[in-house]
C-alpha cells in the first residue's frame, strides 16, 4: 500500500504540473509557459549580478521549489530575464523582487525543456535555466 500511495502522488503531481503548462505554438516549434508563484523565503536575486543594461536580471530558486524537475541540476533554477529594449516593467519587477515579495511570474521553459510525454504531458528541464516570458520586445506577464 505504501508503493501504491507514492505512485499514485507520483501521478497525481505529474497531471497537476502538465494543468500548469501552457503549450504554445511557434513558428518552428512549440513553446512550454508555466504561471509560478515566486515563494518570498524560497528564491534570492543575484544581486552581484544586478539589473543590466536592456532589463537583464536573475533570480535563483532552489530545485527544491520549482514545480518542474530538473534531474542535471544540483542546486539551483536559474531565471533570467532577456534583453530588450524596453525596461519598466523589468525594473518594476526587479524591485518586487528585491523586496523578497510573492510575486506570480509567467516563465518560458524552452529551450531547456524535455517533453518526456505528450498526453498528459510531462516535462523536465534539461538544464538548469529558464526564462520570464517574452513577447514584443517586453516582460510578458500572460500566459
Amino acid at each position: 500500500m505504501k508503493y501504491f500511495s507514492s505512485i499514485m502522488a507520483l501521478l497525481i503531481s505529474f497531471h497537476l504540473i502538465a494543468q500548469e503548462i501552457k503549450v504554445n505554438s511557434g513558428k518552428y516549434s512549440d513553446y512550454y509557459h508555466i504561471k509560478y508563484e515566486i515563494t518570498s523565503g524560497k528564491y534570492s536575486v543575484n544581486t552581484e549580478y544586478g539589473f543590466n543594461k536592456g532589463g537583464q536580471f536573475e533570480v535563483f530558486v532552489p530545485k527544491e521549489y520549482f514545480p518542474i524537475t530538473a534531474p542535471m541540476c544540483k542546486k539551483n533554477i536559474i531565471i533570467r530575464m532577456p534583453y530588450s529594449n524596453s525596461e519598466k516593467r523589468k525594473r518594476a519587477l526587479y524591485n518586487a523582487l528585491l523586496l523578497s515579495k510573492t510575486t506570480t511570474v509567467i516563465l518560458e521553459l524552452n529551450p531547456y525543456v524535455k517533453v518526456l510525454q505528450k498526453e498528459p504531458l510531462q516535462v523536465e528541464l534539461e538544464n538548469c535555466n529558464v526564462f520570464f516570458r517574452h513577447k514584443a520586445g517586453d516582460y510578458f506577464d500572460q500566459l
